[in-house]
């Protein structure tokens, strides 16, 4: 039997993380990856010396097939999760164009699911990277008895599609299932308390989206530990209306509690013809901290090409426990390739992962010792 051994923080160790992580496949709630991922991070976090719970919840879970033809070519979608449930062969569709800002709304695609009203099936194209399906975000108790079937597509096909006979076979239920959020804590039980939190689950492979912010809290963990008492709350369901999380709000007091939130693309990339591969470009930070102590994080986060930010509303989990009550420190970002499947670990790098590292953990110091 090969021996356990706790996870590396250096550069290399921290990709190795995202790499692991991404391997898995997609990560949607409630399969049988999610499950595999739960039982790698509970060992991880064993091995670092942390008190780990699982922190269980079920929940209504979309189970889908869907196959698009124009003239007879499979064309790339995805379901839209919740849009419906039944089984459907139709050549009734309707395309809509949708801009790629929509992906994070949970409640997005709601006015557009109800337009073309003649449309048996609806047809989304939602602008991103040609080629690539741009998955959106959804709420789990949507009703769906009464929707139609409903698919996206890459944005660069929606004239071809549209112009074509389109075909659209569509087979969907909704079934009863479970999933687990991951509950550990580490450092000295009378020591300052912070809560680093983090998502668990993605629609993708979701190297740069969810991978990278689970190395980095992971670091971060290790790194406060020292001198702080942890509570590291890894919560699954992020792209079903952040189900896991709520859950487990529900059954505590956040008020007042103090919470280092890693949210998207972390540390994810974007490639550059003209020279190396840079962190994204759409990369904000968040907090409730005011003053010097403000300005003091204001100036350490561009390194990692992060800005200081307000947003009304908060996004992301961060907003979720803002909401909550609680005092917020939150890094998040996006990237080209956000909630498509060529978001591997192809989407980051070992410098990328170690730089919002060095700069996230630098900037909750500043947080937390205010």
């Amino acid at each position: 039997m090969t021996a356990r051994t706790a996870p590396k923080f250096d550069a290399d160790g921290l990709y190795e993380i995202v790499a692991t992580y991404a391997g898995f496949g997609n990560h949607h709630t409630g399969t049988s990856v999610d499950t595999q991922t739960t039982a790698w991070l509970i060992d991880l976090l064993t091995n670092m010396g942390a008190s780990v719970t699982e922190d269980r919840y079920e929940f209504d879970r979309f189970v889908c097939t869907a196959k698009l033809l124009a003239d007879g070519d499979v064309v790339p979608s995805l379901p839209v999760f919740y849009s419906a449930a039944g089984d459907w062969q139709t050549r009734n569709v309707a395309v809509i164009d949708l801009d790629e800002a929509i992906v994070g709304n949970p409640r997005g695609l709601e006015p557009h699911l109800a337009a073309e009203p003649d449309a048996e099936a609806l047809v989304l194209a939602v602008h991103g990277p040609d080629d690539l399906v741009v998955q959106c975000n959804r709420v789990p108790t949507m009703p769906v008895s009464d929707g139609r079937p409903a698919v996206i597509v890459p944005g660069n096909w929606a004239d071809r599609v549209r112009g074509s006979e389109a075909e659209l076979a569509f087979d969907a239920e909704v079934e009863t299932s479970s999933s687990a959020n991951v509950i550990a804590s580490l450092g000295a039980a009378e020591a300052p308390a912070v809560n680093i939190t983090t998502p668990l689950t993605g629609w993708t492979p979701a190297g740069g989206e969810r991978g990278t912010g689970l190395a980095v809290a992971l670091a971060m963990t290790a790194d406060l530990s020292i001198d702080h008492h942890v509570t590291l709350s890894v919560c699954s369901g992020h792209e079903i209306d952040h189900i896991g999380l709520k859950h487990y709000l529900a059954s505590r007091d956040a008020v007042g509690e103090t919470v280092v939130h890693l949210g998207a693309s972390v540390a994810a990339i974007e490639p550059d013809s003209t020279g190396p591969a840079r962190l994204g470009d759409r990369r904000m930070v968040l907090t409730t901290a005011t003053g010097e102590l403000r300005e003091q994080i204001r100036r350490r986060v561009p390194s990692a090409n992060w800005q200081l930010r307000t947003a009304d509303p908060w996004p992301g989990e961060g907003g979720t426990w803002f909401e909550a009550g609680a005092s917020v420190l939150s890094f998040l970002g996006g990237a080209s390739l956000f909630h498509t499947t060529a978001d591997t670990e192809a989407a980051t790098s070992p410098e990328a992962v170690a730089l919002a590292a060095e700069v996230a953990i630098d900037a909750a110091r500043l947080f937390l010792d205010s």
